[in-house]
């Protein structure tokens, strides 16, 4: 059976974008397919002149995805927040957040013995090897520490700021660590939102939008994919379709996966404003939310106006999640009036899974080729080893291409 092409790629966010790309530039004849517009979460929506990304969203400067984009020739564009300013929220008062040595010591957050404390266990998260923590749970971790309560909840609440995880009961201590290092290398917010990240990949790669696949199977040493407007044939197929319960439909047998772990959500208020609010950055230590201004820093907003996103981790109900993030952007220095436009995202699904304790972490989630049939592949942000939210997506859409290049003998390096 002849192959129609060296590569199909199904779905058009991060990770099937970001597959398209390497297998493209391996040499591949690759197609990249979705149901919808390309960008998956990673899309955004514009109005009255602001751009809006699905919640608050940073690329990690020290993570696998800064690396992947890099080697595919895109140089990301943005600037980082300003950590210095930011503000914890205790016992319903606003304390400056440690997340410096002169922040730490100029905080009322925590008292001598307590800052102490905090300063020596931030100071041996570098030495650390994530991986041994893999089969721990962030509270045992924590636990672990020797931090009283306060400080114990203040490196919970910077847990949930990084890893957007509402249940750090379950939630692998090894990859909390990791991220926290990870944000030691700082964070970008993205000029025009993360749309630049999709047009970026989308540009080297050749994408099929409003194309719905329903499966794909062996057929004759190829894979088939069969799709609403007829079968296309590939050397190698790469799902890239978001959940794992989307792209275990796509298969004809369950891989046997077992329980991969919660979807990680949250639910949140984008809005466009009149003018830059203050403190604008307010991360919740007693209770899982977070507001941040988006733009300024980076350009997504008219002049002298402003994006800001709160966040509520983990979305509960629609009505008490909306009331609390209005409270939580008042407490950011938001006035009703100041407010152009807005809109409210009941859950967002931030993760397909969260890596969980039981399953040994990060480790414990599936492999690129953990789809019982050869030549097909996976990504998504819950593939593989290698990091979080937007690098696992990126990583995992790389490894997966540069397994599926091989079954491809015609392929070559460009």
């Amino acid at each position: 059976m002849r192959a129609d092409w060296d590569v199909v790629v199904i779905g058009a966010g991060l990770a099937g974008l970001a597959a398209g790309a390497t297998a493209t530039r391996a040499g591949s004849t690759t197609l990249v397919l979705d149901a919808h517009a390309p960008g998956g979460r990673a899309r955004v929506t514009h109005r009255e002149g602001f751009v809006f990304n699905r919640g608050a969203h940073a690329l990690y400067k020290g993570g696998a995805g800064w690396d992947v984009l890099r080697n595919l020739g895109i140089e990301p564009q943005g600037s980082a927040p300003p950590l210095a300013r930011y503000q914890a929220l205790a016992g319903g008062e606003l304390h400056l957040l440690p997340t410096t040595a002169d922040s730490l010591r100029r905080t009322t957050l925590l008292g001598r013995k307590d800052k102490e404390a905090f300063a020596a266990f931030l100071a041996r998260q570098p030495l650390l090897n994530p991986r041994r923590h893999a089969g721990a749970s962030v509270p045992q971790w924590i636990g672990g520490g020797g931090l009283g309560p306060a400080a114990a909840a203040v490196v919970a609440a910077l847990v949930r700021l990084t890893t957007f995880a509402s249940d750090l009961n379950t939630f692998a201590a090894d990859a909390a660590v990791a991220q926290l290092r990870r944000a030691a290398g700082g964070v970008l917010y993205l000029d025009g939102g993360w749309a630049q990240l999709i047009s970026g990949l989308a540009a080297l790669c050749q994408v099929r939008a409003g194309v719905k696949v329903t499966g794909v199977a062996p057929a004759a040493g190829r894979v088939e994919v069969a799709t609403g407007s007829g079968p296309l044939v590939a050397r190698s197929v790469i799902i890239a379709a978001g959940r794992p319960a989307t792209a275990i439909r796509l298969l004809p047998a369950d891989p046997g996966w077992g329980d991969l772990g919660p979807e990680v959500t949250a639910a949140c208020v984008d809005a466009g404003l009149r003018r830059v609010p203050a403190p604008g950055y307010v991360l919740g230590v007693d209770d899982p939310v977070y507001a941040t201004v988006q733009s300024p820093p980076a350009r997504q907003a008219p002049a002298g106006q402003a994006v800001v996103g709160a966040v509520r981790y983990g979305a509960a109900e629609a009505r008490s999640d909306r009331a609390a993030l209005h409270a939580h952007l008042a407490r950011a220095g938001v006035r009703e009036e100041d407010v152009v436009t807005s809109r409210f995202l009941a859950r967002m699904v931030v993760a397909g899974t969260a890596p969980t304790a039981a399953r040994g972490g990060l480790a414990g989630r599936p492999a690129v080729d953990a789809t019982g049939l050869p030549d097909v592949y996976l990504a998504g942000d819950w593939v593989g080893p290698m990091g979080l939210l937007a690098d696992a997506a990126l990583a995992s859409g790389q490894a997966a291409a540069l397994r599926a290049v091989q079954a491809c003998p015609v392929a070559t390096a460009t």
